[in-house]
């Protein structure tokens, strides 16, 4: 049993039967090796768009989803930041995975004949040195790293192939021409596990949120002190611009502690007089 599955277990919402839950993109994607982490037999269903995960938790189509939220090469993943605020879920968990790029060609090619890649754009980026080494080769966006392996195996073209996981290559009958194909060895993609209701337990340790500061001098400066004011440690801060409100922005804050802690809660109180929006995401643990 996991930390999170635990977690579910003591708050009675674990399900006695596998755990439906919705990931993006193929088989061999790296959300499904996110759902494994945080899960021990999840029952997985896949879905296009990162939205329509988001759409299948609201809709209960699946009790979880498992997305992913910021790489340590290419930053935040700011299309689910948006769509965690949109759709009104809660984070529930957190997972770390190790992302080790594979280049993927159909049997019987050479990287030096490659003139096409496909890949998600956060992987494209994350191998851009390879793509700044070889001019000759056009990096083109794709849904899903999964996907893209996919798709390469179905054009069956030597001219083109994928960048995407060890397991994909066996998966779509495909070979690895290189390994470690990202810009630096610790490569790593954060995903969070959301649901329709949030948790509470003295094992969460991670708290986030969503604010819209006042729009008055010092404001942020202000909200800010709070938390050193209680020696509470800040993990992210991370802003969005507002539609329809130039050079304004919502603000998505990740900091240590549990929601169980007077502290905490006193933070929390406080930072209600330096905001005019907060919406609460969650407080989960990480694995």
């Amino acid at each position: 049993m996991t930390q999170l599955e635990s977690i579910l277990s003591d708050l009675g919402r674990l399900p006695e039967a596998p755990v439906r839950a919705a990931c993006q993109g193929v088989e061999c994607s790296y959300s499904q090796l996110a759902c494994e982490t945080a899960f021990t037999q999840p029952s997985i269903t896949f879905y296009p768009a990162f939205e329509d995960v988001f759409t299948a938790v609201a809709g209960g189509e699946a009790e979880f989803g498992v997305v992913p939220i910021e790489n340590t090469l290419a930053g935040s993943v700011t299309d689910n930041y948006d769509l965690l605020l949109r759709h009104e879920l809660f984070i529930i968990g957190s997972v770390t995975v190790p992302v080790a790029h594979c280049l993927l060609g159909v049997p019987g090619a050479k990287k030096e004949d490659l003139r096409h890649i496909y890949s998600h754009p956060q992987a494209l980026h994350q191998c851009s040195d390879f793509f700044s080494a070889n001019r000759q080769i056009e990096a083109h966006s794709y849904s899903n790293t999964a996907a893209s392996a996919q798709y390469v195996a179905d054009l069956a073209d030597p001219a083109c192939a994928a960048i995407g996981s060890r397991a994909c290559a066996g998966r779509y009958g495909l070979c690895i021409l290189e390994e470690g194909l990202q810009n630096r060895k610790d490569n790593f993609t954060r995903f969070v596990i959301i649901a329709r209701q949030p948790i509470q337990h003295p094992l969460c340790s991670r708290i986030s949120l969503v604010i819209r500061v006042a729009h008055r001098a010092g404001s942020l400066y202000s909200a800010l002190s709070r938390f050193a004011q209680q020696g509470i440690n800040l993990l992210k801060l991370e802003s969005r611009p507002i539609p329809d409100s130039p050079f304004e922005f919502l603000f998505y804050w990740d900091f240590d502690g549990s929601v169980l802690d007077g502290k905490v809660q006193q933070v929390m109180e406080e930072l209600r007089e330096d905001v005019i929006f907060l919406r609460y995401l969650g407080n989960y643990p990480e694995a």
